[in-house]
């Protein structure tokens, strides 16, 4: 074999292994190339409607926290009762007492709850006031959201999931204890918004 046939057919190998070594990428409804995302990626909340967020969030981390990381009522209540919370601070808890009263109105409404002879207001309804879910929550955080407004909007979303997760409160509800984890928020030591996640009634 001469020399330049021999180059030639070492040249077409390397060709050969070359395109044997190539990726195929596939091209979009434009002609161009869809890459791949990096699994290693940070997730953005982005491209995503603030109900598929608030999805994402709340079965896997923001409920599972609530249920599993609440602070107790006691030591809530042993720091309202000495004046220590000043500052603007929300809390998953866990709250067991009776139901005093159900009002309910086409829009809003409140289950008043007496825990321990204090009475707490868990808002129920379409119209939920406050941030105390987002805010109680250490994975509802403003950097994965750049966006201020889109920020405030989740809350709504997430109060739309705790009214779904508690069920219709009703008049028949009136007089039973209950077990209710829920979000509240306390400012200058009084409870401002308390929202309720999951409400399990436990008879008369």
């Amino acid at each position: 074999m001469s020399y330049k046939k021999l180059f030639q057919s070492i040249g077409l190998i390397a060709c050969l292994n070359l395109l044997t070594a190539c990726t195929v990428t596939d091209l979009d409804a434009e002609g161009n190339p869809i890459i791949p995302k990096d699994p290693n990626a940070v997730v953005s909340f982005a491209d995503f409607t603030l109900a598929e967020v608030a999805d994402q969030l709340w079965l896997p981390k923001v409920f599972p926290e609530a249920t599993q990381d609440f602070t107790p009522w006691e030591s809530i209540k042993s720091q309202l009762d000495t004046q220590q919370i000043t500052s603007k601070q929300s809390f998953f808890v866990r709250l067991e007492g009776t139901i005093d009263s159900v009002e309910l109105g086409k829009m809003k409404g409140v289950i008043k709850l007496n825990v321990d002879d204090t009475d707490i207001d868990l808002q129920v309804g379409r119209i939920i006031k406050g941030n105390a879910i987002r805010d109680a929550s250490k994975y509802v955080l403003f950097d994965d959201f750049k966006n201020q407004i889109r920020f405030a909007q989740i809350s709504r979303e997430l109060n739309n999931l705790a009214m779904a997760s508690i069920g219709e409160p009703d008049a028949s509800w009136v007089g039973e204890k209950a077990t209710v984890i829920a979000a509240i928020t306390i400012d200058q030591n009084v409870i401002s918004d308390a929202v309720p996640m999951q409400i399990t009634r436990g008879g008369k």
